[in-house]
This record gives structure tokens, C-alpha cells and sequence, in this order.
């Protein structure tokens, strides 16, 4: 059964670079390099083991870059230019981890991700761990390890006015060195902040959304995707959802929204009335046609009203 649900960006999957998925694309690219055919590839060691090194190699490389694009969009917001984020801020992960003796849970605030992950923070929460996937869902920032005994899982999220460095900490521009602060009553503050992310100093990073442009919101039922976007320009209206089916290109639905929260609940109608049949497969090419008839509209331009859905 098809639910309408939050739609999962993988910014990094370590199992892609172990299967049999990743050997054929990169068969495909040693291919082209060398202008054969990929059943040639497939067929000669010397060229398959071009193929293995390759994906030895990308699978630490594009872990290291996201990573680094991560830290990135964190030095341009401790720039101070971001009016959200001062220019004192931090990551900070609550998450569990899971070992021979049973599971379990913390929190650990860090410079940057990269310290984060190599164990430079408050805690090495990662240690002995292998990172397998980083994935952004409307927002939030996660990260799922393994090591030899069990599994670890860190939701991060972004800190103004709190920082950590091997000196102690700093918040709200004091520092609180060990001896002047416990970091168990360190923790326990930064934990309080941590579960309100809407308010006060802490934040979802929106990593996928500021550092390569993704939707602010996506969710998806079945094969159909909907990625809400926020346009500037200063309309009453700058929410608009695109539409997508299969492997097509989302196409715009052709209608505008108040507020993100009203373009899902028209996401969340628009499923309901014509994707929940089973009977109703969506046909690539035709899912944002559909939606733009049920929102009575006939063009991308924004010309239709989020009211006009009946239901």
C-alpha cells in the first residue's frame, strides 16, 4: 500500500559503490573513455580492474566531499551574512549507537561536521565507525554508521551562539572552560536546545536546499514526487510545487501557494484523489498535467489558485 510520506534525499549511499549497480555504470564510463563497447569492458580484467579502482576510490572521495560542502555551508553562515545564524555556531548530533552491550544514547556538539565524524567534538561518538549513508529529508541531516557490532544513527542539526573547541566551550560569547562548566550540565543545555529546532538558537540545517539548490520540502507517493520550492519576488505566493513521475524532470504543477504548509496539504489532496486507487498508476510525462487540471489551471505561470481544488 502506497502512503504519502517525506521523500528521502541520499546525499551518500557506501552500499551503491559495493553492488553490482555501480560496477555496470562504471563499466559504462571506462567504456566511453576508451571509445569500445561496455561488453568489452566487461570482459577484459585489465579494464575491469579499472573499474574496481575507480569505485575504491569514489567511495571515500564523495563521502569526503559532501563532508566538505557541509563544512562549507557552515563557514559562509559563520560569516555572520545570514541574519538566522550569528556568527557563533556549531553542529550538534543527538543519536544512539548500538554495541555488544546494548544500545546506546548521547549527544556531542563540534566545530564542523568533519570533527564531528573524526571525533574532535565533545564526544567521539563515530569512533570505530563506518559512515554508510548521509541523507537529507526536508531538512533535516542524518547520519547512519556501522561498525563491527552494531549500528549508530546521529540526527544533526545547526547551534548559534555555542561552540566548541578543545579550550572548552563558548556560549553566548563566554567561554566556559573544564572546571568552570560540567560538560554533563553542558550537555544537558545544549539537549534542551537541540529538541526545538523551530526556535531559539537551534536549526535544521536545510543542507541539500542551500548548498546545491534542492527543494525546501519534498514528498512523494508511490512513484510520483512532489518537491516544494520557495521563489523570491516578493509574491503573497511563493511556494510552488513540481511534479514528478518514474524518472521524468518535474514539471510545475501551475499553481502558487501562501505558505509551505498549504502546498503539502494540496500534495497531500492531490494523492489522496488521484494517485490512492491502485488502479491509477501515474504515467511519466502525465502526473503534473493531472495535478494541474485538479488545481483548474492550464499553464505553468502560476495562473491557477490553491482554492480551486475540490474535493
Amino acid at each position: 500500500m502506497d502512503l504519502f510520506m517525506p521523500a528521502e534525499r541520499v546525499l551518500y549511499d557506501r552500499a551503491y559503490y559495493l553492488s553490482d549497480e555501480a560496477e555496470r555504470d562504471y563499466a559504462f564510463e571506462v567504456a566511453e573513455e576508451h571509445g569500445i563497447d561496455v561488453g568489452e569492458v566487461l570482459y577484459s580484467d585489465e579494464l575491469m580492474k579499472e573499474v574496481r579502482d575507480a569505485l575504491d576510490r569514489d567511495i571515500d572521495l564523495y563521502l569526503d566531499d559532501e563532508i566538505a560542502n557541509f563544512d562549507s555551508m557552515l563557514r559562509e553562515l559563520k560569516r555572520g551574512e545570514n541574519p538566522e545564524h550569528p556568527a557563533e555556531i556549531s553542529v550538534v548530533a543527538m543519536g544512539s549507537v548500538g554495541r555488544w552491550d546494548g544500545p546506546s544514547r548521547g549527544l556531542v556538539a563540534a566545530n564542523s561536521l568533519r570533527d564531528l565524524i573524526d571525533g574532535k567534538g565533545s564526544a567521539d561518538a563515530l569512533v570505530d565507525c563506518r559512515i554508510d549513508r548521509l541523507v537529507d529529508t526536508n531538512g533535516t541531516f542524518s547520519i547512519e554508521a556501522s561498525h563491527h557490532d552494531g549500528t549508530a544513527y546521529l540526527d544533526v542539526r545547526l547551534i548559534s551562539g555555542v561552540s566548541f573547541d578543545g579550550k572548552g566551550f563558548r556560549l553566548g560569547g563566554e567561554l566556559y572552560a573544564p572546571g568552570k562548566m560540567d560538560l554533563d550540565d553542558f550537555h544537558i543545555l545544549l539537549g534542551n536546545l537541540y529538541d526545538a529546532p523551530g526556535v531559539g538558537p537551534c536549526s535544521l540545517p536545510h543542507f541539500a536546499e542551500r548548498a546545491y539548490g534542492a527543494a525546501q520540502q519534498s514528498y512523494r507517493f508511490g512513484e510520483t514526487v512532489f518537491d516544494i520550492y520557495c521563489e523570491t519576488g516578493g509574491t503573497d505566493r511563493p511556494y510552488k510545487v513540481m511534479v514528478s513521475a518514474g524518472e521524468t524532470v518535474g514539471k510545475d504543477a501551475g499553481t502558487r501557494f501562501a505558505s509551505v504548509e498549504e502546498a503539502k496539504a494540496w500534495c497531500y489532496r492531490y494523492s489522496m484523489r488521484e494517485l490512492a486507487d491502485k488502479e491509477k498508476k501515474p504515467v511519466p510525462g502525465e502526473a503534473a498535467s493531472a495535478a494541474k487540471k485538479a488545481a483548474g489551471c492550464s499553464g505553468g505561470d502560476g495562473a491557477g489558485d490553491a482554492g480551486a481544488i475540490k474535493l
